[in-house]
């Protein structure tokens, strides 16, 4: 399967995994480099590449009924 595009949504203060332990980090800096087209984001645990960490499950917080964060 070959996508045609893909978004990708980055806000300061997320929460990311990363590294080979699934690390919680959060992200600080979100850089884009024009003449490389390279985007870069600096987070609690270090400079990474922008597509180079997991996303994190939403927190409870966000499921007003606990059964919905397994429907």
């Amino acid at each position: 399967m070959t996508l045609r595009n893909i978004n990708l949504n980055l806000e300061l203060g997320q929460e990311i995994l990363v590294g080979q332990n699934n690390e919680r980090a959060t992200i600080t800096k979100i850089e884009f480099h024009e003449k490389t087209g390279e985007i870069n984001i600096n987070t609690t645990r270090g400079p990474r590449k922008a597509l180079t960490f997991r996303l994190c499950e939403q927190s409870e917080e966000a499921h007003e009924n606990p059964a919905d964060r397994y429907r």
